[in-house]
């Protein structure tokens, strides 16, 4: 019989939680949602009532994922931040103007305008490396602000999710009084307007004059 040594016990704890911590944040709100989502597929003959109490059911397996999600994203990101630490590098002067050139504040209409279009985040440290430039312009302005993103043709590799994502949050959260993102496209007849596939997403705008209005009526509510 094998020795029951302290480490021994401590790895079997270790692992016990974390099965734990996969099946309350993972496998239940997934079973959850499965099995809610079957009984709307197979018995289309549901009441009202039935139909809602399992939409529901299945919109809290979402929420519960969503934050597991997070929790895990933001765990990998803090990881990696001190995993490269050592070895980051400083922002070049020339890094520093052109992320500074794409953001503009627009005071009147309490907006900070950020042109992600034509941009390639290719890494973490390139998501840092502009991120820390809006973080750093907002502090210095001493409030919050609006935000108004161009995510025209802004591509977002793979290797630099975790940390898009993880600072994206952290702006809305500690700097925003509500983000707007717009997507404009050139047309095959040549007007602007979104592709196809963007219409997909309901938050995202044809038109940054569409996006500045969502914005200015976020404002007048706010306001009342």
């Amino acid at each position: 019989m094998p020795e029951d040594r302290p480490e021994h016990r401590s790895d079997q704890n270790s692992t016990l939680a974390l099965n734990t911590k996969l099946e309350e944040e993972f496998v239940s709100p997934l079973t959850s949602m499965r099995g809610a989502l079957e009984i709307l597929r197979d018995f289309p003959d549901l009441s009202e009532g039935e139909r809602i109490k399992f939409i529901e059911t299945a919109l809290q397996g979402c929420a519960r994922l969503e934050r597991g999600i997070e929790e895990l994203a933001s765990a990998v990101y803090e990881a990696g931040q001190q995993a490269q630490a050592t070895s980051a590098t400083d922002l070049l002067p020339a890094e520093q103007s052109e992320y500074a050139n794409r953001l503009q504040m627009l005071n009147d209409a309490e907006t900070i305008e950020i042109d992600f279009s034509d941009f390639v985040f290719s890494s973490a440290k390139i998501v840092n490396d502009f991120y820390d430039v809006i973080d750093q312009a907002v502090e210095t302005s001493g409030r919050t602000w609006y935000f108004l993103v161009n995510y025209r043709d802004c591509r977002v590799w793979p290797e630099a999710w975790v940390a898009f994502a993880h600072r994206g949050k952290k702006v809305n959260v500690n700097y925003s009084l509500g983000t707007v993102r717009y997507v404009e496209q050139e047309t095959t007849d040549g007007s602007k307007g979104r592709r196809e596939s963007d219409r997909l997403d309901p938050d995202m705008f044809n038109s940054r004059e569409e996006a500045l209005a969502r914005i200015q009526e976020m404002r007048r509510a706010g306001a009342n």
